[in-house]
């Protein structure tokens, strides 16, 4: 049990759990599901880091992309609310009905009257005020690449993900020089999973984010266990969005494919796409001279 952990009434905490569906009727812990304990309160410590850095004057808003049955998000808003003492405000979104009328039983069954569900694309929604964190646990494939999209595109001051699987990615990955390696479904896996977490960390540099790749939980708890943690720095840089695209053109080229993510932003903020792997192949010069029509186009959508 971690420091900020102890703090939990252990009561309350019980009851959240078998609200959400983390414990039976009498408390205890569905053993199935004690991996995610783990997983949820690690999060959590991350969580807990951004909010530590925002203004305790306004009501935070959170928004849990692809959200699922909301496990993390009911425990989070039960730390930052009852234990931190936080305003915080949730938006859980999710396209399945079933996960969201769940959802709101168990909000209703809580009292947490500062969360709201949404059953719709991630798109689709929109905020009066930008969100503080945008974030996600285990979206499956390409619903990662929708929240750090939402998470850029809605300027958010942190956006946090943690990838479930990259069938996509997998999939189109193909005809490289690795061929010798990836030929083993093992290091495939692996490979694309490594491929495609680089690209999106160098599409959120290009969009003026610093950006961390790291463990946040254990291998041990589950082999999907690599936080993609993002915070905004403020206006976009051009030296640093060449940088980063620079290294993103060498991996796609070198892969042939990309990660989701780089479409959605092109597509979302109306800015044709360049470079996609399913073109041919053009010169350097020519790629250097669009990454800077790029950075200009990009700027000019932000002002």
């Amino acid at each position: 049990m971690t420091a900020h952990q102890k703090k939990w009434d252990d009561k309350e905490l019980k009851d959240l759990f078998t609200a959400i569906g983390l414990a039976d009727p009498n408390g205890n812990n569905y053993r199935e599901r004690a991996g995610k304990h783990k997983q949820i309160f690690d999060f959590i410590v991350h969580l807990n880091k951004a909010v530590e850095k925002l203004s305790t004057k306004r009501q935070l808003i959170f928004v849990d992309c692809a959200c699922g049955k909301s496990y993390l998000s009911f425990v989070a808003n039960y730390y930052f609310t009852h234990v931190k003492k936080r305003k915080i405000k949730i938006v859980g979104i999710d396209i399945n009905p079933e996960v969201i009328a769940s959802s709101k039983k168990a909000a209703e069954e809580l009292g947490f009257t500062n969360m709201d569900f949404i059953c719709d694309d991630i798109f689709a929604v929109d905020f009066p005020v930008k969100p503080d964190i945008v974030y996600s646990l285990h979206a499956c494939d390409t619903a990662t690449d929708m929240t750090l999209a939402k998470g850029i595109l809605e300027e958010a001051k942190y956006i946090m993900t943690v990838s479930c699987c990259q069938h996509t990615m997998r999939r189109t990955m193909k005809k490289h020089l690795l061929g010798a390696v990836t030929k083993h479904g093992v290091y495939r896996e692996r490979l694309s999973d490594m491929v495609a977490d680089s690209m999106r960390t160098l599409l959120l540099e290009s969009r003026g984010y610093k950006v961390g790749l790291f463990e946040y939980v254990a291998a041990s708890e589950t082999p999907k266990n690599f936080m993609i943690r993002a915070s905004r720095i403020g206006t976009l840089s051009p030296k640093k969005y060449a940088v980063a695209m620079s290294a993103y053109n060498k991996l796609e080229d070198l892969f042939h494919t990309g990660p989701h993510l780089n479409h959605l932003l092109h597509e979302k903020s109306g800015v044709v796409p360049f470079y996609p792997g399913n073109m041919p192949a053009v010169n350097q010069a020519a790629k250097n001279a669009s990454v800077v029509e790029e950075s200009k186009k990009i700027m000019v959508n932000q002002v």
